[in-house]
């Protein structure tokens, strides 16, 4: 096994759920599963707020490596041939991570936490690591439960490069789970994104219709060919992003979308369209780069 799926994991229940949702993929991967519990080095503080030398921390990792070890139990009774590691190290949610990301497939994350994953709730650390991870993202929601299905898998697209890979991602995830493949642009009236993009004085809605169902169909067709067998549908609907893809993704296994976007997408900066579904994600939703 050249492949690994890495889990961040605090105790946490979305922790857990990102767990068992990285358990799963990596099982059907043939990859090894990664736990990783990242521990912030403790100091203790003279009177003047200065640190000094840092706490013992042997009872952190003792207290740390249990709970992965018997999280890493429970795994291997549902998939005992699956090849499972844990690490304990001592640093931040985010930046242990981001390492673990260099040397992954996929890095799964929980949508809120605990410890030192407690700025989930906040977004940080998931919006981080979706950031600057060099792999895949998925953020896992708390309330998603093993072994619980979807209507199929969603991907979010508007044509620019990002979202081409998004697809990619989004179609072979569809046909080595022998799923259906939603495909969805939104588009809604011209917005301006700032002084220096002004407003069209004059637009025509069923010409920006239009030219949003040949981009739609345009994005998915070199993928469409390479994977002939995955059940398929395009969806164009007129919205904000952020509403078409969370309604999308709350009957759906698997949200994807690229890390940022342009048009009706152009948020996908980690900044409003991807950041707000990182930090609600209706389904597990994955963020490709």
């Amino acid at each position: 096994m050249t492949t690994s799926i890495v889990a961040g994991y605090d105790g946490s229940p979305a922790g857990e759920a990102a767990v068992w949702w990285a358990a799963a993929e990596a099982e059907r991967r043939q990859s090894r599963l990664r736990l990783t519990y990242a521990l912030p080095l403790p100091f203790m503080s003279s009177p003047l707020g200065v640190p000094t030398v840092p706490l013992p921390t042997e009872r952190l990792r003792e207290t740390a490596e249990h709970l992965l070890a018997e999280l890493a139990r429970r795994v291997r009774e549902v998939w005992p041939e699956l090849a499972v590691d844990a690490v304990v190290t001592f640093a931040g949610a985010t930046q242990a991570l981001l390492q673990e990301a260099t040397t992954a497939d996929l890095v799964v994350v929980g949508s809120r936490g605990l410890g030192e994953f407690r700025d989930l709730a906040m977004g940080s650390v998931s919006a981080h690591v979706a950031t600057h991870a060099s792999c895949p993202v998925v953020v896992v929601p708390p309330h998603w439960e093993p072994g619980r299905t979807g209507s199929g898998i969603v991907v979010g697209v508007d044509g620019s490069k990002r979202s081409l890979e998004a697809i990619e991602f989004a179609f072979e995830q569809a046909e080595a789970t022998h799923s259906g493949l939603t495909v969805v642009m939104a588009w809604h009236d011209p917005v301006s994104s700032g002084p220096d993009d002004p407003l069209p004085l004059v637009y025509d809605l069923d010409v920006l219709e239009e030219e949003s169902s040949a981009l739609l169909a345009e994005s998915m067709a070199g993928q469409r060919n390479q994977h002939p067998d995955v059940p398929l549908r395009a969806e164009l609907v007129h919205g904000t992003a952020r509403e078409v893809l969370t309604e999308a993704g709350e009957s759906a296994e698997l949200l994807v979308v690229g890390s940022r976007g342009l048009g009706a997408f152009r948020g996908l900066l980690l900044g409003s369209t991807s950041r707000a579904l990182v930090h609600h994600p209706p389904c597990p939703t994955a963020i490709v780069r």
